[in-house]
């Protein structure tokens, strides 16, 4: 089997690279916090030069990181589930890619709003996502080697 790459799968292409967008757009956030708060760029949660901050201050710096760490810790696999899965659904995968993009999106906001009760909003977009990018490449690889 001949894998054809399409003019569809340029949107597999947009999907992964609005996510890389996002995460670095979410890291710019992160820093502007830090310099919010007066804090060095290399200050973490618990670390001496945040121990300065008011427990309100504190909690809303935590939240900012552990979002960006959320980012981070997805973003490879997001961005090569979308590629790879793409090249055997590219209609499918681009729409579940672009629902990654929305529940991370949602997920930041409620998360650094409301805290960790905010997450369930964003993670019910995003688990069904990554769900689908991996069903999608997993089946599409196993298809392609004639095991289905």
């Amino acid at each position: 089997m001949s894998i054809v790459i399409g003019t569809s799968y340029v949107w597999n292409i947009v999907s992964a690279t609005v996510m890389g967008l996002q995460t670095a757009a979410f890291a710019g956030c992160a820093s502007r916090q830090k310099a919010r708060l007066d804090l060095p760029h290399s200050a973490e949660v618990g670390s001496r030069a945040a121990e300065k901050l008011s427990d309100a201050e504190n909690e809303e710096f935590a939240r900012f990181q552990k979002v960006h760490q959320a980012h981070v810790e997805y973003l490879p696999l997001a961005q090569s589930s979308v590629l790879l899965a793409g090249l055997f659904y590219p209609k499918l995968s681009a729409y579940a890619g672009a629902a990654y993009i929305v529940g991370r999106l949602v997920y930041s906001v409620a998360y650094v709003k409301c805290g960790a009760e905010g997450r369930k909003y964003g993670v019910m977009f995003i688990c069904p996502s990554i769900i689908t990018l991996l069903g999608a490449s997993l089946y599409g690889s196993f298809k392609a080697l004639s095991l289905v």
